[in-house]
């Protein structure tokens, strides 16, 4: 099927993948992640450029492909402007459990429990060195937020947290309680489900 046709719907995954790269790398894509979707969820810079055809530069241009691709997916799927529940906090970040790395975010909320901002703390693997409060806090202030919900996903799909996730909770809570900010939940998120910690009692 020819790309230089008006409408391009109908056209496959791959062969879109493959107006950008080679076959061969379309291939050898395909292989190790089985979609196009996955594969943009799902790969890492380091992934890309250790497959022969792609090189820095493309890893590059795929990652900023799949970064339009997840903003896209957020718009298309009417987020929660407001916080009420765990399940709306799931909502709104559940393209989480599609990354293959751990990443810790950030919601900032006002009093009314409505989105001011949210942002990217960490990525890879979550532990208190990575987590720092401190900037955490100074954006909290900066935006005059009145609580924070804390999220980060469990690329194996188990969303059981761990004694390193219950520590990281429990330290950022005090450290809210200094400058009346409250930490009004850590959601974990796994493949297709999530756990609140405030649910379970450890909040």
């Amino acid at each position: 099927m020819m790309l230089n046709q008006i409408n391009l719907s109908g056209v496959a995954d791959e062969e879109l993948l493959a107006a950008i790269l080679e076959k061969p790398v379309v291939r050898e894509l395909m292989t190790q992640y089985g979609s196009v979707q996955q594969m943009l969820w799902q790969a890492s810079k380091q992934e890309l450029e250790n497959i022969k055809g792609i090189g820095t530069a493309r890893a590059r241009k795929i990652q900023c492909i799949a970064e339009i691709a997840k903003r896209v997916y957020r718009v298309n799927n009417v987020l929660p402007p407001v916080i009420k529940t765990p399940s709306d906090a799931f909502k709104r970040m559940e393209d989480m459990q599609f990354l293959a790395v751990e990443q810790f975010r950030v919601i900032y909320l006002n009093t009314k429990n409505g989105i001011i901002a949210e942002e990217v703390v960490s990525q890879g693997t979550i532990n208190s060195t990575i987590v720092g409060g401190r900037e955490l806090f100074r954006r909290a202030v900066r935006l005059l937020a009145a609580s924070i919900i804390l999220v980060h996903n469990h690329p194996s799909g188990d969303t059981m947290p761990s004694q390193e996730d219950i520590a990281i909770t429990r330290r950022l809570v005090e450290a809210g309680k200094l400058l009346d900010i409250s930490i009004l939940d850590h959601i974990i998120i796994g493949k297709g489900q999530f756990e609140s910690l405030k649910e379970r009692g450890i909040l």
